[in-house]
Order: structure tokens, then C-alpha cells, then sequence
């Protein structure tokens, strides 16, 4: 059986927990109840489970946890933590939320001898937020043991009792040396000063480096990640921080052969207005490159390719304008683009997935800018003055380094796009090095549209149908 996008009979999906255990990927997730679109009836959320030994075929447990009863810290819901195998037992971690309490959020576990059946612990909650944090956001706690402090480590989304409203947001550390009797240090692991909530943190090194990576809550969401030498920091902004756009949200990871397996999550959407929780992403491939910097590639193995709908190869365009090939005119369903760029005298590119007026989505490749973008056309003239992402217009910078470099191919004109589109989701893969997210919309048919602007692409095009592997 393949991962599928939803939980059975559940409205909305969201906030993966994945683990590896002896061989095993475990996957635990939030899913809403059905029905509800607000909050706090939305988010009363339990633990989904799923396990695979190939991330293709999955099997499905029963829920791991769900909300506990009136009265109880988690009786609004059971949130977002942690897994880890300890004396042959797993400890789940998770954010007890009770809305109507003084500490509405709190840490909470749960222990299980047979990996199937969750019992909490009589002590629940573990840890509340201490004095100088807000009681509201104490959450996500994220659980493993320190090889070299030899202790196990908690590091919590939290938020600052005193600072600037939007900037509060902070990640604090915890330590323990039984999993149950936790000490929450003075200082924060992280305090950036710059976002509301670093949400759903993880911290895991490789190759002698650290690499914190959490979900941006503010103006600038999105999936991020910070690099250290030190497991306690300081911890560096890479120049391209984000690992899947905007609305590829609260993304975690597991350790895989070659790297780390992200699972991350895309809002539902009402109108213009974006829900917490919605569809599973595709699982996608994270390693590290030598200067330290995260490259994200999809895992090809999550899905088949069957027949082709359409290929084309050639060169188009002239200087001074902008000319366009339709490639296919209604792509199906589930629908798997592969395109190699040879730029040549081109200023930019264009694939765009657009209806018969010329509406839809322009994923815009810009090899002089060394960026890639995906904006929506028409946008609403009414927007024209606020900002980009406003616009519904995704940004995604690609820097210059990397459109440099010979992993780009001969020259540094060349660009492999890789697009998966399933139904309303959009994963766009650039280079096997980073990646864009979104829901669009698929009331009407789209094609698919080649752009040469202002001189001469060269073009290789392929449009297969696929499904999930293991389906």
C-alpha cells in the first residue's frame, strides 16, 4: 500500500514525525478531525502512524495517539514531538494543547513496548514553560540522544516572554538523563530575533557539522535550516535557507542511506485564505554538500512513470521577444515534466501550466538573476502594490554559486527542471539542488507551455503520467 496524500476519513493532514528505526522508516503524523475548518476544532488533532522498509510500500497502523478527555492537558489536542527507541520501548513526545488552561501548551509523553499501543505517562506534563518564555507557545519537542554530552537533548519551539511581539520566537533546550526528568537551561539554543515561532525544530549532525532546521512562522514561512560547528551554535544563515518554498510546511527527517528523507505538508486553501494542515508532499532526498549547504533532490523511487503524453525537443526564440511552444494542451491528472535547458543567447525561461486564456502558473527560470520563481497569471491588478507573495507569486532564489557550478553541466547556461504535479500539488525540482512548493488550482485544464524570452532556449521536453510506487 502507498503513503497516501490523506488519512482515511480525515480532513486534513499535516506535521510529520518520521523516525528510522532497526531498518524501518516509522512515520507519525498529525491529522485533523473531519469537518472542522477553524480553530480550535481544526487542530484537536491525533498521531497517524505509518511504517515502511523501502519508503514505497507502506503499512498502516492504527492512530498512535489521540486527544484525551475533558479536563485533561491534551484534551484540545495531541501535537506535534518526537520518537525515539530507548531500551527496546519508544518514547513519543508530544505537545499536550489545552486551550482553555494557564499553559495551554505543554510537553507531554507517551511509551510504548510493542511500537503499536501508546500509554501516557502518569506524570504528564513532563515540562511547562519556564518563567522568561510565553505560556502559549511551548511545543514541538524534538528528542535524541548527544553522543558527545552523553545525555538526551529536547530542543522546544518556544517564544520569548519580553522583545519586539513579532521576534520573540526562540528554540530552547532541555536535557535529561532517564527521558522523564528534564532541567530546561537558562539561556535559548537559538534566538534569531527575527521570526514569531521557529515551529517543529530538529538538530542532527553530519560530517562534523550541525544543522538545525525548522518552519519559519511569520511573513516569511517555509521549512529552513541553520548550520553550525557546535551542536550549541553559533548557528549561520546559509545564503538560500529554504528547503521547499513557502507552503511546503513543517517538514522533519529521517536518516536514509544517502541522506535524510524530509516529509513535509502543503495548506489546504479556502479561497485565498490558506488552513493549517492539508496533503502530504512527496518524500525528498537532503544531503550535504562539502561547503556545508543543503541540496534537496526528489526520491524517485516514491513514484513509476508510465506512458508518455508528450515530448519535444528543439530550439525557440529570437532576440527581442518572447515566444512560446505548446508542448501538450491538458495535462493529465498526475502529471511528471522533465526538462534539460541549454539557454544559449536567452535572457530567461519559461514553463508555464496554463488554461486556454492563458491562465494558470509561469515557473520562471532566471540563469542571469540565478533564480527560479513561480508566480500565478493574471495576477489581481488590485495587489499590484503590496508585496510579491501577496501576489500569490512564490520566490525561490537559486544563487549565483550554484548556476556556476559544473554540477550545472558543461556550461553554465544548463538547467535540468524536474516537475510533479498531483492534482492540485506542485513539486518543482531544480537541479537536484532546491526545490519549490505549492497548491494550485484544477477546476479547468492545464497545459503545458515552453517559453523562450528575448533570444534562444534549447529545449528537451518529456510529459509522462505516473502514480505512487507501491500503489
Amino acid at each position: 500500500m502507498s503513503l497516501v496524500r490523506r488519512p482515511p476519513a480525515a480532513a486534513a493532514a499535516g506535521d510529520a514525525i518520521p523516525v528510522r528505526i532497526d531498518g524501518v522508516t516509522h512515520l507519525f503524523y498529525l491529522s485533523s478531525p473531519p469537518g472542522p475548518l477553524e480553530y480550535p476544532g481544526r487542530v484537536r488533532t491525533s498521531w497517524e502512524h505509518a511504517s515502511s522498509r523501502d519508503l514505497v510500500h507502506w503499512r498502516h497502523h492504527a492512530p498512535a495517539l489521540e486527544p484525551g478527555g475533558e479536563g485533561d492537558v491534551d484534551a484540545g489536542g495531541v501535537w506535534t514531538g518526537s520518537v525515539v527507541q530507548h531500551e527496546g520501548a519508544l518514547y513519543l513526545f508530544y505537545t499536550g494543547h489545552d486551550p482553555g488552561s494557564a499553559n495551554p501548551q505543554t510537553i507531554c509523553l507517551a511509551i510504548s513496548d510493542d511500537g503499536e499501543t501508546f500509554t501516557r505517562h502518569p506524570g504528564n506534563p513532563l515540562l511547562l514553560p519556564p518563567a522568561g518564555c510565553e505560556p502559549v507557545d511551548w511545543r514541538d519537542p524534538y528528542v535524541f540522544f548527544h553522543p558527545d554530552e552523553q545525555v538526551w537533548w529536547m530542543v522546544i519551539a518556544a517564544r520569548a516572554a519580553e522583545g519586539p511581539y513579532w521576534r520573540r520566537g526562540t528554540i530552547m533546550l532541555a536535557t535529561s538523563t532517564d527521558l522523564v526528568t528534564w532541567a530546561v537551561e537558562d539561556e535559548p539554543l537559538y534566538a534569531p530575533g527575527t521570526t514569531y515561532c521557529p515551529e517543529c525544530p530538529e538538530l542532527w549532525p553530519v560530517d562534523g557539522r550541525w544543522y538545525l532546521v525548522y518552519s519559519r512562522f511569520d511573513d516569511d514561512a517555509g521549512t529552513v535550516y541553520r548550520v553550525a560547528d557546535s551542536s550549541r551554535g553559533p548557528f549561520r544563515t546559509p545564503a538560500d535557507d529554504s528547503l521547499g518554498g513557502r507552503r511546503w510546511y513543517a517538514a522533519k527527517s529521517a536518516e536514509a542511506d544517502h541522506g535524510r528523507v524530509f516529509f513535509g505538508w502543503l495548506h489546504d486553501r479556502v479561497g485565498e485564505r490558506w488552513l493549517w494542515g492539508g496533503d502530504m508532499a512527496l518524500p525528498r532526498l537532503v544531503t550535504a554538500r562539502d561547503d556545508g549547504t543543503l541540496q534537496v533532490a526528489p526520491l524517485r523511487q516514491a513514484w513509476q512513470l508510465g506512458e508518455t503524453s508528450a515530448t519535444w525537443s528543439g530550439s525557440l526564440g529570437a532576440p527581442g521577444r518572447s515566444t512560446a511552444h505548446e508542448v501538450l494542451r491538458d495535462l493529465p491528472d498526475r502529471s511528471h515534466v522533465t526538462a534539460a535547458l541549454s539557454f544559449g543567447d536567452a535572457r530567461a525561461a519559461e514553463i508555464r501550466l496554463e488554461d486556454a486564456d492563458a491562465e494558470g502558473w509561469r515557473l520562471v527560470l532566471d540563469p542571469v538573476r540565478g533564480t527560479a520563481s513561480l508566480r500565478r497569471e493574471p495576477a489581481p491588478l488590485d495587489d499590484f502594490w503590496t508585496d510579491l507573495t501577496a501576489r500569490g507569486t512564490v520566490h525561490r532564489e537559486v544563487d549565483g554559486q550554484v548556476l556556476t557550478s559544473a554540477a550545472l553541466g558543461p556550461s553554465a547556461e544548463q538547467l535540468s527542471v524536474e516537475i510533479v504535479l498531483d492534482g492540485e500539488i506542485l513539486e518543482v525540482y531544480l537541479n537536484d539542488h532546491a526545490a519549490l512548493t505549492w497548491r494550485i488550482e484544477r477546476d479547468r485544464p492545464l497545459g503545458l507551455v515552453a517559453v523562450s524570452d528575448d533570444g534562444a532556449v534549447t529545449w528537451d521536453l518529456v510529459v509522462r503520467a505516473w502514480r505512487p510506487a507501491g500503489a
